[in-house]
């Protein structure tokens, strides 16, 4: 075992742990198992903060760093990986539930854990001729809001298609839920899940939500409901079960599905589900639909622009600072948009970084002696620069009546495709190529990809924008 030591940087041992993980293969026996247990212990630590720092690396430096490659091998070792964590943390005190649970599936040993994930990973075919059949059509959320967009949206949309007399459930946060708030066939059920929360609480928000498909699914028979899962965060992409009879889940594993002609997450969702579940030839292209409140709130700011061209404008990166381009850029990119006649619609983004950030932006632009106004419930004076602190459903409303979006890879890049709106979206700090091919948006309206090169300057890819604005 590593002996860990606590000191001034409580993820330290994290990150030791976890430079070695990705080193490493399971072929490498005990050095990987080990390396894997201690870092779940961690993650799993009595200390919260310790267990949330490391939480963080687990997922971030390790989880994310597979996924965001997008390559099959990696697919499989993460199933290794996810599945000897399961296994090192499911006795803890605090996660008795998830251990009991995981019994009653007859999900005893990491074998079986892993019989089952490679099971899933290869679905067979809906049978034809019983879509009417099914009553209930249930969806678990991706989590991140333009994985959303992006991938639950068109499982959404094609269901609705496939399964015309089903209603759909989808599982997940109020956040998701906002993009499908005027849909009548959509029905939400809230489950709290965050991607900032230590091991211990994502894990145990699965018994919660095998409870709530339970509920769903109370008094019908197997053939009348269906669960498509998009490769949900909240079942650990596939790993934990969600129903007692596997054949009525459908796993869509998108790391490594491939199909002739297809690049985007949107294209290759499309693709798995026609292959799946068969229908209609047309693409299924992402969609959302708003609230009315969200829509009023842009029809608003589109009467009072008059003839003026809106360009909506998000910097969010999240947690990855990395998604950056370095100063000067985000100040010159709000300049260049003026200067070529647009009035900026600007997202604050969330949390105190981004809202740091971009009231820094703000000022800049009021040095220059042009007018900026806060939007908000009540009516605002139309502005030069327009800024916009709230949710992202809420900013979806200024993107859909905006003539362009400009933003880091985000969630705003896919609301505008699904809206129809032009996009000019900035990816920076990309694990692979394949990242960029995978996260493009596709939809409605074209979306211009700018890939930031290492060492490419400011003023280099504000060139490289300017070349792509209308």
């Amino acid at each position: 075992m590593l002996m860990i030591v606590k000191d001034d940087s409580i993820d330290q041992p994290a990150r030791i742990l976890a430079e070695r993980i990705v080193r490493l293969t399971p072929h490498d026996g005990a050095a990987w198992e080990t390396a894997v247990d201690d870092l779940a212990a961690l993650a799993i630590d009595a200390d919260p903060q310790v267990a949330s720092a490391s939480s963080r690396v687990f997922f971030r430096d390790v989880v994310e760093a597979l996924a965001d490659r997008f390559e099959p091998d990696l697919c499989d070792l993460y199933v290794c990986l996810f599945c000897r964590t399961i296994t090192a943390s499911r006795r803890t005190l605090d996660l008795l539930s998830v251990d009991r649970l995981l019994h009653s599936f007859r999900l005893t040993t990491e074998e079986d854990l892993l019989r089952r994930a490679h099971c899933v990973r290869r679905p067979s075919p809906f049978e034809a001729g019983r879509q009417d059949v099914a009553r209930k059509v249930l969806v678990p959320s991706r989590v991140t809001l333009g994985a959303d967009i992006a991938v639950t949206s068109v499982v959404l949309r094609k269901m609705k298609d496939v399964f015309p007399k089903a209603e759909l459930v989808l599982l997940g946060g109020a956040k998701a839920g906002a993009f499908f708030a005027s849909d009548p066939r959509v029905r939400l059920r809230e489950i709290a899940y965050s991607r900032g929360s230590s091991m211990r609480d994502r894990l145990n928000a699965w018994p919660t939500l095998v409870d709530i498909v339970r509920q769903e699914i109370e008094g019908l028979r197997s053939e009348e409901y269906v669960v498509v899962d998009p490769d949900s965060r909240l079942t650990q992409l596939g790993i934990l079960p969600l129903v007692p009879d596997d054949s009525r889940y459908f796993f869509f594993e998108s790391r490594s599905f491939a199909a002739p002609g297809a690049t985007s997450l949107g294209e290759l969702t499309d693709k798995w589900l026609a292959k799946t579940f068969g229908g209609d030839s047309e693409a299924c292209l992402p969609y959302v639909r708003l609230s009315a409140e969200d829509r009023q709130r842009g029809e608003h700011l589109r009467e009072a622009a008059g003839n003026r061209r809106l360009a909506a404008v998000n910097l969010g990166v999240g947690d990855n600072p990395s998604k950056r381009v370095t100063d000067p850029f985000e100040r010159e990119l709000l300049f260049l948009l003026r200067s070529r006649g647009y009035a900026v619609v600007l997202d604050q983004g969330a949390g105190n970084e981004e809202l740091l950030r971009t009231s820094y932006l703000i000022d800049s632009v009021r040095e220059t002696g042009a007018s900026t106004s806060r939007l908000g419930d009540t009516a605002e004076p139309f502005a030069d620069l327009n800024f916009w602190r709230g949710s992202l459903s809420g900013f979806a409303g200024y993107i859909a009546v905006s003539d362009l979006y400009v933003g880091y890879d985000s969630a705003g890049g896919h609301l505008a495709a699904a809206l129809g709106v032009p996009g000019i979206d900035i990816f920076a700090g990309a694990a692979s190529p394949s990242m960029i091919e995978h996260w493009t948006p596709w939809g409605e309206a074209p979306a211009a990809v700018i890939a930031v090169r290492p060492g490419q300057t400011p003023e280099e890819v504000l060139a490289a924008v300017q070349e792509q604005l209308p």
